[in-house]
C-alpha cells in the first residue's frame, strides 16, 4: 500500500540493530495522534500529521515505523482513549486484574503501572485498600491520591524513578507500541526494579500477527512506531533482563500479553527470535496481496449504507480515526462516528474532521442507513445498545 515516496529516517531495526530492513506499507499522510479531543471540525483538520514507513526486520522480525519522529508526540490532558464504558471491556480488565491479584497473590503489596491512562485498571488492581499503587501518566486527570489513599498518580512520563518500597508488580498496558526504542523503556524498568527483585512485570501491546491475519490496514497508524509478535516480544523482554514466564494473546487474539521476572542471571539471550522470520514474512506477503482489495470493499460498504440515507463508524478510537482518514478523507460517505465515551461526544475526528456523536444521537439529527462497527469484539454489545435504544440500525463488521 504505497502512497508515493517517503524520506526515510532510519534503516536500522530498533529491536537488534540490522540494517536493510523493508518497508512494507507507506502512508504520506497520518494524524499525529488518534484519541485528541478536538473542539471543532476545522481545529481537527489543522492537525499535524506524520509519515508511515511499517517496516519488517528480515533479521529479528521485529515491524516499526521507520519514518517515526518522535519529537513530534505530545501527550496531554487533552489526549483520551478511555475503553471503560464498553461493559465487555470493563469486564474484561476487571477479570485480568482479579487473575493477576490471585495468581501472585497481591494483597498488602506495592504496584507500579506505567502509563495508567485514566487510572481505572490501577484502581482495580489496589480496590479496597488491599494494595498501594503508584500511576504514571501525563494524560491523567483526577484526584492525585484514591483509593483511600493507597493510590497515588503522577501526570508524568515514568523515568525509571525508584520507590521507598520496592514494586511487588510493574504493569504497563497499551504504551510499548508507542515507544520507537523499546529496548531502552525495558532497560530502564529492570534497572530501576536493582538486582535482588521479585516483581512480576505485566505489559500487553496489540499483536501484529492478528493485524496481519485481518488484513486490518486501520491498525497502522502514527501512534504505534513498534509491532510486537510473541517472538519478538519475548526476545525483546530477554535481552533487556526479564526471564519470561508466559506470552499468550488475550481479548479475541488482538493483544499480546506477557509475564516475565527480573534475571538475576547476565548470561546473554539468544541473538534473535529463534523461530525465525521466514512465516511472517509469508503473512506480510499475504497482507500486501490482499490490502488494496480490502480498501476496495470497505469504500463499498460505506458507500452502500451512505447512498441507502447515511453511513456511520462505531469507534472513534485509533481504529476508527484511521479508517475514516483513509477510507472518507473528504467528508463526503461517511456521516459522523459513534462514541459511547462521553468525552468524546461533540468533538471531531483527527484529520478529517468528522462529527463524533453519542449513540443516542443517532435517533434524532445523526440519522443513518447503517454502521460499520471498528472492531468485532464490541459487535454483539453494540447490537444490544441499539436495541435497547429501539434504533432499528443495522450494524456489520468490516468485510
Amino acid at each position: 500500500m504505497v502512497e508515493g515516496e517517503l524520506p526515510m529516517t532510519r534503516n536500522d531495526c530498533p529491536l537488534c540493530g540490522a540494517t536493510g530492513s523493508g518497508v512494507f506499507l507507506e502512508r504520506r499522510q497520518s494524524p499525529l495522534h488518534q484519541n485528541l479531543l478536538c473542539r471543532t471540525a476545522a481545529e481537527a483538520k489543522a492537525l499535524n500529521s506524520g509519515q508511515l514507513a511499517i517496516s519488517l526486520c528480515a533479521r529479528c522480525g521485529f515491524v516499526f515505523n521507520a519514518a517515526f519522529l518522535p519529537e513530534l508526540m505530545s501527550y496531554s490532558q487533552a489526549y483520551n482513549n478511555t475503553q471503560t464504558h464498553s461493559p465487555l471491556f470493563q469486564r474484561y480488565i476487571t477479570e485480568l486484574s482479579d487473575d493477576l491479584v490471585d495468581r501472585y497473590r497481591l494483597v498488602d503489596k506495592t504496584i507500579v503501572e506505567v502509563g495508567c491512562g485514566k487510572g481505572e485498571f490501577l484502581r482495580l488492581l489496589c480496590r479496597g485498600g488491599r494494595n498501594r499503587g503508584l500511576g504514571f501518566d501525563p494524560s491523567y486527570i483526577g484526584p492525585e491520591t484514591v483509593e483511600q489513599g493507597a493510590v497515588h498518580f503522577v501526570t508524568e512520563f515514568y523515568q525509571g524513578q525508584r520507590n521507598d518500597t520496592p514494586p511487588d508488580l510493574v504493569c504497563c498496558r497499551h504504551v510499548i507500541e508507542h515507544i520507537p526504542d523499546p529496548l531502552e523503556m525495558l532497560h530502564g524498568i529492570r534497572k530501576a526494579l536493582g538486582e535482588h527483585s521479585t516483581a512480576v512485570v505485566y505489559f500487553e501491546t496489540p499483536n501484529v500477527e492478528w493485524v496481519f491475519e485481518h488484513t486490518a490496514f486501520w491498525d497502522f497508524f502514527y501512534e504505534h512506531c513498534s509491532y510486537f509478535t510473541p517472538d519478538t516480544l519475548t526476545w525483546a523482554f530477554e535481552i533487556s533482563g526479564f526471564s519470561v514466564l508466559s506470552v499468550r494473546s488475550v481479548f479475541g487474539d488482538q493483544y499480546l500479553a506477557i509475564e516475565a521476572k527480573p534475571r538475576a542471571s547476565q548470561s546473554p539471550p539468544a541473538s534473535g527470535p529463534l523461530n525465525g522470520t521466514a512465516g511472517l514474512e509469508r503473512q506480510v506477503h499475504a497482507f500486501n496481496e490482499r490490502v488494496a482489495m480490502k480498501v476496495d470493499d470497505c469504500r463499498e460498504q460505506v458507500r452502500r449504507f451512505s447512498q441507502a440515507g447515511g453511513c456511520a463508524l462505531w469507534g472513534a478510537a485509533a481504529k476508527g480515526v484511521t479508517f475514516a482518514n483513509i477510507i472518507d478523507p473528504g467528508v463526503t460517505d461517511i456521516k459522523c462516528v459513534v462514541d459511547i465515551n462521553p468525552a468524546k461526544a461533540g468533538r471531531y475526528v483527527p484529520g478529517t474532521g468528522h462529527p463524533i456523536v453519542s449513540l443516542e444521537s443517532l435517533g434524532g439529527h445523526y440519522s443513518v442507513a447503517g454502521l460499520l462497527s471498528m472492531n468485532t469484539n464490541y459487535l454483539l454489545e453494540q447490537r444490544a445498545q441499539l436495541s435497547a435504544l429501539s434504533l432499528a440500525i443495522p450494524i456489520e463488521a468490516l468485510r
